[in-house]
């Protein structure tokens, strides 16, 4: 398992709106969806799309060139995402996501075939 960080930037923003620790088989994929589920939501809840990954190493020696071979480490690794709409949006992260795009805000839906567990146009 991998420990990393992952971060969720404010729609429309590079700045971080917040961030999670996880731990997972690998590390996600620029490009890839992500559901999170926290225990308010049974099914549901955040959804977004990996921007960038960042990785933090340190390594033993300060000269560029070591006869001596000695590997570094990774220090820390964050995973950099947009919010986004996908099919496990909840009623909340929806109603979110459509006040951003009111107000002018380009928020990506996921493009995968699957029904959405509410519809993202529905204000209830």
């Amino acid at each position: 398992m991998v420990k990393f960080i992952l971060g969720v930037r404010r729609p429309g923003s590079v700045e971080l709106d917040y961030s999670l620790e996880f731990e997972a088989p690998e590390i996600p994929a620029i490009g890839s969806y992500i559901s999170i589920n926290r225990p308010d939501e049974r099914e549901v809840g955040e959804d977004m799309i990996v921007r960038h990954v960042w990785w933090r190493l340190h390594h033993p020696t300060a000269q560029s060139y070591s006869e001596e071979s000695r590997a570094g480490t990774v220090t820390e690794i964050f995973v950099e995402c947009d919010p986004a709409i996908g099919p496990y949006s909840s009623r909340n992260w929806l109603r979110s996501m459509k006040r951003h795009r009111d107000a002018g805000i380009d928020i990506e839906e996921f493009q995968v075939s699957r029904r959405p567990f509410f519809d993202p146009d529905d204000d209830d």
